[in-house]
């Protein structure tokens, strides 16, 4: 159904696809007789605050166009064309996070991802994007829009290459959808990426970096290290899921940035999982608890099993996400260790573990992962991993038994 007719400088708002969507009568086209339109979507909830929002922004479209001071307007586009913002809106609204009403488990994305989804097309996909018809979107206008990110503003081929991905996994899911009849990503040419070169911090790093850091802050890299946990694991981690007598930590949740703020969901993997102590780890954790309790009786505050164990305030809250991470880069610089970021630590457990010949599958318990990704990161720790195969092809070449 085409847009109703208006009277001159009238305006009209409805909701559709999760947001607000302005129309602004801007006359008739000189050349073709048609009406011409102003269009503008204003992101805001189906209620009455939303609704107030979107008609105090049709207001000033409306006095916008009296005045001259509007942007050219068009024809109205047919009601069938579907727009690459209506396609993006509709993935991430099918992929949003949410958590089980009955279970309570975490659906669809993890909230990190959806906000560089929701990151990544607000900021360098729509723009140039945005009011496409997605039936009409081509190989060549995404290499179009892959030079200007890359050139003109001057991203880095990595995150072009993650805008890449983005644009093909959501005309995946159109496909899927039989919303378009192809994926135009699959004829683009994003910039190819060479595998990172993994930067581990050494033990001795590890040490010099505790030696000139609080305590609280060395207990958190001493199990960083000697763990591998993720940033928002051992954020999220709580006295009563270490067992200090047996020594044992469980990791059931994990803290995660979200568009609205921290959020606590599920483990990356989603499931929980056990990793043991050993006895240093456990001692020092043993004084950080001792430390927490003090802390928590001079602020007057509880202490239990829901304490958090990485808190400044006895326990009721976590350290901030990315207090860590601005941590481990200060300490690290002050001990004259090289740059490495903290999540270089999970790297360094993992390359420690396997050149002492842990097995895989232990590696891949403490780590969180599977055997697979353990294999495709670090395999060229593993000692000897291909010495056994050159010692067979050159005994059949031999023709030794």
């Amino acid at each position: 159904m085409g847009l109703p007719m208006y009277s001159p400088m009238k305006g009209h708002k409805r909701y559709r696809s999760g947001a607000w969507r302005l129309a602004v009568f801007a006359g008739i086209d000189t050349d073709t007789g048609r009406q011409r339109y102003l269009y503008e979507t204003v992101h805001a909830p189906n209620n009455r605050a939303g609704a107030k929002a979107a008609d105090a922004r049709l207001a000033q479209l409306i006095v916008a166009v009296e005045e001259g001071r509007a942007p050219a307007a068009r024809a109205p586009r047919k009601a069938d064309v579907l727009t690459m913002r209506e396609l993006a809106e509709r993935w991430q609204r099918a992929n949003r996070p949410r958590q089980d009403r009955r279970t309570g488990q975490w659906i669809g994305w993890s909230p990190k991802t959806a906000k560089t989804h929701l990151d990544n097309f607000r900021v360098y996909i729509l723009p140039t994007l945005g009011d496409h018809d997605v039936a009409g979107i081509t190989g060549l206008e995404l290499d179009d829009l892959y030079s200007t990110l890359e050139n003109d503003l001057g991203l880095s081929p990595a995150v072009v290459a993650r805008c890449h991905s983005q644009i093909r996994a959501v005309f995946s899911w159109a496909l899927r959808k039989k919303l378009v009849a192809a994926n135009p990503a699959l004829s683009a040419d994003p910039p190819r990426l060479r595998p990172a070169k993994l930067h581990i911090p050494s033990m001795d790093d590890v040490r010099a970096v505790q030696a000139v850091a609080p305590a609280a802050f060395a207990a958190y890299v001493q199990l960083a290290a000697t763990v591998g946990a993720r940033r928002g694991t051992l954020l999220a981690l709580r006295w009563g899921d270490l067992d200090l007598e047996v020594g044992s930590a469980t990791f059931t949740r994990a803290i995660a940035e979200a568009d609205d703020g921290v959020v606590e969901k599920g483990t990356k993997a989603d499931r929980p999982y056990v990793s043991s102590l050993g006895p240093s780890t456990v001692s020092a954790l043993q004084a950080h608890r001792q430390r927490a309790i003090e802390q928590a009786l001079r602020i007057g505050v509880p202490f239990g099993p829901e304490s958090f164990v990485f808190s400044d305030d006895g326990g009721l809250t976590h350290w901030n996400l990315s207090w860590p991470s601005h941590a481990w880069k200060r300490y690290s610089a002050k001990a004259g260790a090289k740059p490495t970021r903290l999540h270089d630590l999970r790297h360094t457990a993992a390359s420690q573990m396997l050149m002492a010949g842990v097995a895989i599958s232990i590696v891949a318990e403490r780590l969180g992962c599977t055997e697979a990704n353990v294999l495709r990161t670090y395999r060229h720790f593993i000692p000897g991993s291909d010495r056994e195969a050159a010692i067979l092809m050159d005994q059949m070449l031999s023709g030794a038994d």
